[in-house]
């Protein structure tokens, strides 16, 4: 791993912390067989068991959309770059093969813990949805702080964390407010809005939310999160602001590994979350439970098509989860509240 990551100051600090412990890979499936021909996309039997993901090369920008791409305006990105929009840069890990990341190679943190405590829901008004929880997910995560001596260890010792804590490996899963208003009725703008914040939605399956797809690989570079920093088994792990003690537990990549919904496998993926902008996030399958690749997705990672929406079938445009960065919205087709 390149593990680089010297402090910047609180800024940096601040940004790994938030980022680096926080991975939220989202993901779909490539076989192996044909990633080991040079294709860029593949499915597999099962697409909601993905077994590859496809990451980003050196020079990869952050400052456009484009198809593949992920759009952001986060403001601690450029102030970490002096001013200018990050690239990412291609980083070498034991479960990394040049832009393949293989999923049975992961140093997953251990544990099997449950949380009987959590709690969310939805609430739905006339022209908003709003989520509020505890940030406990319906799931076992692994165990936080990362015990010294499993496989997971040595990364999280290597990445900063803000006060209390010196180190990543010591944050916890902790209750922490969950509070977030998104458009009920979004709408959809020709002009992609850029993502602003360490956010990117909200999983309703599980209560949990997902996080954009950019970390520190080193003091200067930045880097696909899943590529840096194993998650646990339901690819998720928590972060802490700033001088509190509780870590919020959030995504990265495959976060519906442990939904409870997967779906039919011979139908489109169920709604999993939603965007910011209100728009819905869908699991990794189309119509008639075919994988849904980049090259059927437009620069945000979404198309217009029949989804189930409150309850009816509807036509309109939603993002799907996939194996190929960014994994899901690389970038937003409607507006998000401000302040909410």
């Amino acid at each position: 791993m390149e593990n680089g990551m010297a402090s910047l100051g609180k800024v940096l600090r601040v940004f790994c912390r938030n980022l680096v412990p926080g991975l939220l890979v989202m993901s779909c499936v490539m076989a192996s067989a044909q990633l080991a021909m040079g294709h860029d996309t593949a499915e597999t039997q099962d697409s909601s068991h993905p077994t590859v993901f496809k990451t980003v090369p050196t020079g990869t920008p952050t400052n456009r959309p484009g198809r593949g791409l992920q759009f952001l305006c986060f403001p601690a990105l450029t102030a970490l770059n002096d001013g200018k929009p990050p690239v990412y840069t291609e980083v070498t890990t034991p479960w990394v093969d040049g832009l393949y990341i293989y999923v049975s190679k992961i140093l997953y943190v251990e544990g099997k813990v449950t949380w009987p405590n959590r709690q969310f829901k939805e609430i739905r008004r006339l022209f908003t949805r709003r989520f509020v929880g505890n940030s406990l997910p319906n799931h076992i995560t692994g165990e936080f702080p990362v015990k010294p001596g499993t496989p997971a260890y040595d990364y999280y010792v290597a990445a900063p964390a803000e006060s209390p804590y010196e180190t990543s490996d010591q944050i916890p899963i902790s209750a922490y407010d969950l509070d977030i208003t998104v458009p009920r009725f979004p709408t959809y703008n020709s002009v992609p809005t850029c993502i602003d914040r360490l956010v990117s939605g909200v999983a309703t399956q599980t209560g949990i939310t997902w996080h954009i797809n950019i970390a520190p690989s080193s003091a200067t570079t930045f880097a696909d999160p899943i590529a840096v920093l194993p998650p646990d088994e339901c690819f998720g792990h928590p972060y802490n602001d700033p001088g509190t003690p509780e870590g919020m537990y959030h995504y990265h990549g495959w976060s519906w590994k442990c939904f409870p919904d997967q779906g039919k496998p011979n139908e489109h993926s169920p709604l999993f979350g939603y965007a910011l902008d209100g728009f819905g996030i869908y699991g990794p399958k189309d119509v008639g439970g075919k994988l849904v690749t980049n090259a059927e997705l437009d620069e945000c990672h979404g198309h217009f098509g029949v989804v189930s929406w409150e309850g009816r079938r509807k036509f309109m445009y939603h993002y799907h989860l996939n194996n190929e960065f960014p994994y899901g919205p690389g970038c937003l087709r409607g507006r998000p509240l401000r302040g909410r």
